[in-house]
């Protein structure tokens, strides 16, 4: 016999109630996972709720049951849509009951300390996040966390501060290879360290338990049965058991992170490593390249979540070299970059595009090269010429000095050589055994001094970075030990690191090698001292020589799936961490270098939200090395015209590129499905395509504001019932471009059901913008719906190509209304016209046939290098010099008119009316930034196009 569902909540209120007095020492919060009930008893709980739901009778009474199941459906949850499993699961819900399951969390908050979503993505799924937070560790999210686990073992073990916010921090920080979906979950700190000292915790203190006993064997069960992920919760633990041994007592403040500030993370205290290691590469008949290597940011991402999300979002351009770096690339594994001109060393190695205080002030400081006005390279058995930052040279080894200014060598021991940089210049030099004076006083003379003759190296497991002269690099896992050999008498050797006391070590006699070992050494740098003491020449008292070696101690870097199975192949890709929309759209630029006349074949797997291949093709052939942006735009293009399997990604979560290069090994890609809390969903169904909105905000009582614009009218807005999107309906052909917005969220998708009718003209649709308002303000409402056309998510048979119709006609109404008809007319001409030497000849003759102004603008204007800020200071330039305009603001907005028109609402947040109007006065400067922009997109190759899509 079942048991009633009042007796239930009655011992689940006892049971919480009990729970939470047995917490009050320690201030740990509670989950609704912590239930303890057996899975038959959860699963007796779920049938009664359901039928009490299906005859419509109260629900408050057993409030505190449905909260247990909410949790259970948010354990299961597969990170696709909450909502719809749950009503899936659920016969009888109503979508507008969701608003309940918050409120009867905050009751359960209230009343047994229950813990609180916290962070951005609690913030923008509020409803969802506390579900999802009280199942503790969705089964989804437990391969990765438990992977992360190993990743991070050994910063784990050396936090001096093991409190669930830091721990969680450290996590949160450190996951660069998570999935989107793991971020949003680590980003509740506070949870995940309690999670992460009830997986690893050994010794937990009654009453201090951070989860149940019950619910804890729970995740670990079902963490053993995924792959993997047994054994490296295993490793994790043995790694830290001796450091969190008996730390149970110590998580007890029960103050929120916020207030615990960001003490903790031992790491952080020093400053990040950053310093750049510069190099020559020799390229044979006496040349030699110059190649920066920048240590990672990850430690400087570390530091707080701003500054992290600051280096995976901004671009960033490197000292001495041409070009943007795509954001998050000095996270990323490769960061080198070859210079074509010597760096200014009164400038950081690196700069970004925005600002961020942390960051240049530790650019500033940190990320520098050595001042100069001379450098010194030794060139090592490698072949590679490597910097020496202590400016010391060694008998019998040989070096490249370079020097800003001419280098003189008045003994002639030098040969020829170039460092391929600009008004640089730079000898080889052979340093002899007996080094002449005049040598001598020649390296004075450059700062450079001559090596004592007490050698120091790395022994035992070699030292990674080893210069030769006084630097290399070790891990946090490994004790530095290093030979000490004097070629002349020595006493004894004094050694301390990082100022602390020095310790005596015996020497041996001359040339015989003495032996340290230092401990273990925390991530950062350190510098160690060594001091020889020598008798004099009388024979009495101690004369004293000193040396500094700088150790650069780092955490090991875990195999990660696609960096070490790839030896021979070295992948680019841009923007470093694209979306699975990005990447499908075929907006993802991908080279891959390798040995001349090998192969890669490339193949693409996606796979829902639980994880489970739905679609694998191979993309083509076997490609041949090197593969460039332009042939993978093409390969894949054709591959996406191919498959047809535009409907598989709409169902995928995320997606996987392998690059297999047989015995040059694999490389794989990860892409992700952007989530947001207010999002459009297809189904393609055989009698049509159906949408449907799903709405995981919070905004009770507040529907979206949905919005229709139609393929033929592509202007005219129809207002769409919450209620018809939320339920979803089918889309009536040809389809549009459909808009949702609630609060700060929104979503856009254009939406194409494909032919238009059954005749050949069906292939493309008719648009047609209608009559346009010369009014500023009906224009700028003309630009956001190019904006909402042009950024929309694309979905659908001939999607892509239905769009662009729309943009083009579109663009077509603002470049009249903006340049005039007769204008905007040539300008489809020269666009659609197979030989465009006649449409651009009448291009130039309407923007200004009595002066060579628009001559000199055909010449010039696809040669103008550096990007738009340049192209606008030459366009601002060339109109003043032919008396066209004065007015600089004026030419840089005609030119963004010209360029990026969608963008003018956001570039020009104020005064954008009056900007409209003096454009609308200057047709003449209207028409010259338009036939810039076009013969900018000719020099470099591109299609021409209305809507320009300019560089940045």
């Amino acid at each position: 016999m079942s048991v009633p569902l009042d007796t239930w909540q009655e011992r689940m209120e006892v049971h919480f109630a009990d729970l939470k007095a047995r917490r009050d020492r320690s201030g740990l919060p509670i989950f609704a996972m912590e239930h303890g009930l057996a899975e038959e008893s959860v699963e007796e709980i779920a049938a009664q709720l359901r039928q009490r739901l299906i005859r419509g009778e109260r629900l408050e009474t057993h409030w505190l049951l449905w909260t247990i199941y909410a949790a259970e459906r948010g354990y299961t949850y597969e990170g696709g849509e909450y909502w719809q499993s749950f009503e899936e699961s659920t016969p009888g819900w109503d979508s507008r009951d969701r608003y309940r399951i918050s409120k009867w969390f905050r009751k359960f908050q209230e009343s047994y300390n229950g813990v609180v979503p916290s962070g951005p993505w609690a913030g923008h799924f509020s409803i969802i996040a506390w579900p999802i937070t009280h199942a503790v560790l969705p089964r989804f999210l437990q391969w990765q966390f438990a992977r992360t686990l190993y990743d991070l073992r050994y910063r784990l073990a050396r936090l001096d501060d093991v409190d669930p916010a830091t721990i969680g921090r450290l996590i949160a920080s450190n996951a660069y290879y998570a999935s989107t979906r793991l971020e949003q979950f680590l980003q509740q700190e506070e949870l995940v360290g309690r999670l992460v000292l009830a997986l690893l915790h050994q010794d937990q203190i009654e009453g201090e338990e951070p989860l149940l006993p019950a619910t804890l064997d729970r995740i670990v069960s079902d963490l053993e049965q995924v792959r993997d992920a047994r054994a490296w919760i295993k490793e994790a633990s043995r790694v830290v058991s001796d450091r969190f041994k008996g730390l149970g007592r110590d998580t007890g403040s029960g103050q929120p992170a916020a207030a615990r500030g960001t003490k903790g993370l031992s790491s952080f205290e020093g400053r990040p490593d950053i310093r750049p290691d510069l190099r020559l590469h020799y390229k044979g008949e006496g040349n030699w390249d110059i190649q920066v290597d920048i240590p990672s940011f990850k430690d400087v991402g570390a530091l707080n979540p701003e500054v992290r999300q600051f280096l995976k979002q901004t671009r960033c351009a490197v000292n001495g070299s041409t070009g943007k770096k795509p954001p998050a690339w000095l996270l990323s594994g490769r960061r080198q970059a070859v210079l074509r001109n010597w760096p200014d060393p009164d400038q950081p190695m690196v700069a970004f595009e925005a600002k961020n205080g942390t960051v240049d002030h530790l650019l500033s400081s940190e990320c520098r090269m050595s001042p100069g006005p001379v450098w010194l390279f030794r060139i090592g058995k490698d072949g590679l010429a490597r910097e020496i930052a202590g400016r010391t040279v060694r008998p019998g080894q040989t070096y490249v000095i370079v020097s800003k200014e001419p280098l003189n060598d008045p003994i002639n021991l030098h040969q020829p050589c170039t460092v391929n940089c600009a008004d640089i210049h730079a000898i080889h030099l052979n340093i002899p055994e007996a080094i002449p004076e005049l040598l001598a006083q020649q390296l004075k003379a450059w700062k450079l001094e001559i090596a004592r003759t007490i050698r120091v190296w790395p022994a035992g497991l070699p030292g990674r970075s080893w210069d030769g002269e006084g630097r290399g690099e070790w891990l946090t896992t490994e004790r530095p030990c290093l030979g000490i050999s004097p070629d002349h008498k020595v006493k004894a050797f004094q050694v301390s690191i990082d100022g602390s006391e020095a310790q005596a070590v015996p020497a041996g006699e001359p040339g015989e090698p003495t032996f340290i070992q230092l401990p273990e050494l925390t991530a950062g740098r350190h510098l160690l001292r060594i001091s020889a003491k020598t008798q004099n020449k009388e024979g009495a008292g101690l004369a004293s020589h000193e040396g500094y070696l700088e150790l650069r101690v780092r955490e090991p870097e875990p195999w990660i799936s696609g960096t070490s199975l790839h030896a021979g192949l070295i992948v680019t890709r841009n923007p470093h961490d694209a979306t699975l929309d990005t990447f499908w759209q075929n907006e993802f630029d991908l080279s891959v270098a390798g040995p001349d006349g090998r192969q890669v074949t490339p193949s693409v797997a996606l796979h829902n939200a639980a994880e489970d291949e739905i679609f694998t093709r191979k993309v083509c052939s076997s490609l041949n090395l090197p593969v460039s942006p332009e042939v993978w735009k093409k390969r894949f293009n054709d591959f996406l015209q191919r498959e047809k399997c535009e409907w598989r990604y709409l169902e995928a979560a995320s997606g996987l590129l392998t690059l297999d290069g047989g015995e040059l090994g694999r490389y794989e890609l990860r892409f992700e499905h952007e989530v947001k809390p207010v999002r459009w969903v297809l189904r393609h169904q055989s009698d049509g395509i159906y949408i449907r909105l799903v709405d995981e905000t919070s905004q009770e009582g507040t529907g979206p504001v949905c919005r229709f614009y139609g393929m033929e009218r592509p202007r005219d807005m129809q207002s769409i019932d919450p209620e018809k999107v939320l339920q979803g309906y089918r889309i009536e052909p040809p389809g549009g471009l459909f808009t949702a917005k609630i609060g700060r969220s929104r979503d856009y998708i254009a939406v194409s059901t494909g032919l238009s009718d059954s005749h050949l003209a069906g292939l493309g649709v008719r648009p047609n913008h209608g009559y346009i308002s010369g009014d500023p303000k009906a224009i700028i409402n003309l630009l956001l719906i190019l904006r909402y056309w042009n950024s929309a998510r694309v979905a659908g048979d001939l999607g892509s190509f239905h769009r662009w119709q729309v943009i083009n006609t579109l663009m077509h109404g603002i470049v009249g209304i903006m340049a005039g008809w007769d204008w905007a007319r040539a300008e489809s001409q020269y666009i659609g016209a197979g030989d465009p030497g006649n449409a651009l000849s009448r291009l130039q003759s309407l923007v200004n046939h009595k002066s060579g102004f628009a001559s000199v603008i055909v010449r010039d204007a696809g040669t103008i290098a550096g990007g738009r800020k340049q192209l606008i200071a030459w366009f601002s330039d060339l109109a003043k010099r032919y008396r066209i305009a004065s007015d600089d603001d004026l030419c840089q907005f005609v030119l963004e008119l010209a360029s990026r028109p969608y963008a003018l609402p956001t570039l020009y947040l104020e005064g954008l009316e009056n900007r409209i109007r003096r454009a609308k006065a200057s047709q003449t400067l209207v028409r010259a930034a338009r036939l810039a922009i076009l013969c900018t997109l000719g020099a470099s190759g591109k299609a021409a196009r209305l809507l320009p899509e300019a560089d940045s």
